[in-house]
């Protein structure tokens, strides 16, 4: 299938493949957003349009002017009305699209929703400036730099509540750049170089776009001279939990780092809402920042961790353990929990790169939610388009994963950088003074622009298996349906709802073509509604 050339940032002028659609197009779309005040008052979705311009990533930020100037004004474009067709529950049959090779194969889908039944708490979506990652923004012009941070974490827009800083433990990354000699200290503490790698001031750019920004702060190791190499990087354990046969325990002196770095932040203006001490401790890089930990010795830090966090900060979380996959952190809490740790956290936290979450933690947690806080596939080559070579990294395949996470009672989902200089590990390639925004970040905000931080899942069944359906309750009242059609051919979808009193719907369309664009308004009674969604694409229905 041809697909347009991508949309690009080309020194100050932003080139789009694609036209916008015409005033008259644009003056619908005004009257829309005008006929009862279809979104949320804060953050309703539609306030900031969508430029509709073919895959290949195209960033849905305001539509700039030919000399990208900051302050154009953003418009919001409608693409094809009819594309996401809905009219309100009738007793009429629906109409369902066809193969013309078999005229007796329908393609309708019964959708049920019921707000009686509920799960898990969102939390939100994020992504990383660790290592650096938050100074790759730099090369742009100022104005670029903050639409790109805009794009990320505007509320309206890419829709992201989380930020996951690196607790540096490197040479000229960490808190504490002179180690003593034994845990007497002394410990002369100072904010790291460089306003923390950028990861300060990516904090306090996320907060101008999202006031209740999460910021998650997380160590890949302690300091070296606490742990049993003496090295930062390449693995080794804490000193002082089982196995680790040190002269001196330094399990209380890394949690009073740990502690130290939250009260650097606050200084600073910014609150932390979760700690974590782990990143990966199943997994040994060799090359770079690592400690290694199992369950039991999680245990015998996390004992010492727990109470400090909560005598310094009672409302700052604490996270375990951040493992390489799923099935690693099963591991790790099963064997917390035989030492009676779990109630040692307050987030059940892991990443999704040597298994992804078949089922829930549930059965291994003490109510405790679960982020996912760490995924990309890492690889060399930038993948900016929604659904083109059918690859994982896609963002119609992302879609899809945080679909079966959210089924499993994940409550965030966080992508490993935001931004990055090539490969495929961030939502934002920054190529000198040019970035593109992978489509990956559309399928986020298909779910965190309308689900906000506090929303409740509810039960949504489809009646079909290539239709993916969740459904949510914001705090508000507003209803989320995301609904991802992994068919090759449109489908009529009769929703039916229990339990909630919304009759308004604003649909909004992510393929190839559409970035979360504003596709059809509608009203509906009775708890039903018809509509249609298209081919390999995601479509969110915002009932209010």
């Amino acid at each position: 299938m041809a697909v347009a050339a991508a949309t690009t940032v080309s020194g100050r002028r932003l080139i789009i493949s694609t036209q916008l659609r015409t005033r008259n197009e644009h003056s619908l779309t005004q009257r829309w957003q005008a006929q009862g005040n279809w979104g949320p008052p804060n953050w309703g979705p539609g306030t900031w349009g969508s430029v509709d311009s073919p895959g290949h990533g195209a960033s849905s930020v305001p539509a700039f002017s030919s000399d990208h100037s900051a302050s154009s004004s953003a418009v919001t474009t409608p693409s094809r009305p009819a594309s996401s067709s809905a009219v309100a529950a009738s007793s009429a049959p629906a109409s369902s699209s066809t193969p013309s090779a078999n005229n007796s194969l329908t393609f309708v889908v019964g959708v049920s929703v019921n707000a009686g039944q509920q799960f898990q708490k969102m939390i939100g979506g994020g992504c990383s400036g660790a290592f650096g990652a938050a100074c790759t923004t730099n090369t742009l012009s100022a104005a670029d730099q903050q639409t790109v941070v805009r794009t990320l974490f505007d509320e309206n827009v890419g829709g992201l509540s989380i930020l996951r800083n690196l607790i540096g433990s490197s040479r000229g990354a960490t808190i504490l750049p002179t180690c003593p000699a034994t845990p007497a200290g002394p410990f002369n503490y100072t904010f790291p170089p460089n306003n923390d790698s950028c990861q300060l001031t990516l904090a306090q750019n996320a907060l101008r776009y999202n006031p209740n920004l999460f910021l998650y702060a997380d160590a890949w190791s302690a300091p070296g001279c606490f742990k049993t190499t003496g090295q930062e990087a390449g693995g080794g354990y804490i000193c002082g939990v089982r196995r680790s046969n040190c002269t001196y325990d330094w399990r209380e002196a890394y949690a009073n780092y740990l502690i130290e770095y939250v009260r650097l932040y606050q200084q600073r203006g910014i609150n932390t809402s979760l700690l974590g001490a782990y990143n990966e401790p199943d997994f040994n890089p060799f090359t770079y920042s690592a400690m290694l930990s199992d369950g039991y010795q999680a245990y015998d830090f996390l004992s010492v961790l727990y109470p400090m966090v909560k005598k310094a900060f009672p409302s700052l979380s604490v996270s375990c353990c951040d493992s390489t996959g799923a099935r690693q952190q099963r591991d790790l809490l099963y064997e917390l929990g035989r030492l009676g740790g779990l109630d040692l956290f307050d987030v059940n936290t892991y990443h999704n790169y040597q298994s992804d979450v078949k089922r829930p933690f549930a059965d291994l947690l003490h109510g405790q939610p679960t982020i996912e806080t760490e995924w990309s596939d890492g690889g060399s080559t930038w993948t900016p388009t929604w659904d083109v070579q059918g690859q994982n990294f896609e963002g119609f395949q992302w879609a899809i994963y945080m679909h079966n996470a959210f089924v499993n009672n994940v409550a965030g989902w966080s992508h490993w950088w935001c931004s990055w200089n090539g490969g495929d590990a961030a939502l934002v390639n920054v190529n000198g003074t040019s970035y593109q925004v992978a489509a990956r970040l559309w399928a986020f905000a298909g779910y965190f622009r309308f689900a906000r931080p506090g929303a409740v899942r509810i039960a949504a069944n489809s009646s079909v298996e290539e239709v993916y359906v969740t459904a949510w309750v914001n705090t508000n009242g507003t209803v989320s349906i995301p609904v991802v059609n992994a068919a090759y051919y449109p489908y009529t979808v009769n929703v039916d709802l229990a339990g909630t009193s919304v009759s308004r719907a604003a649909a909004y369309l992510t393929d190839n073509t559409h970035n979360v664009t504003l596709s059809n308004q509608f009203t509906f009674s009775g708890g039903r509604f018809t509509a249609q969604v298209e081919p390999r694409s995601m479509t969110t229905f915002f009932l209010s």
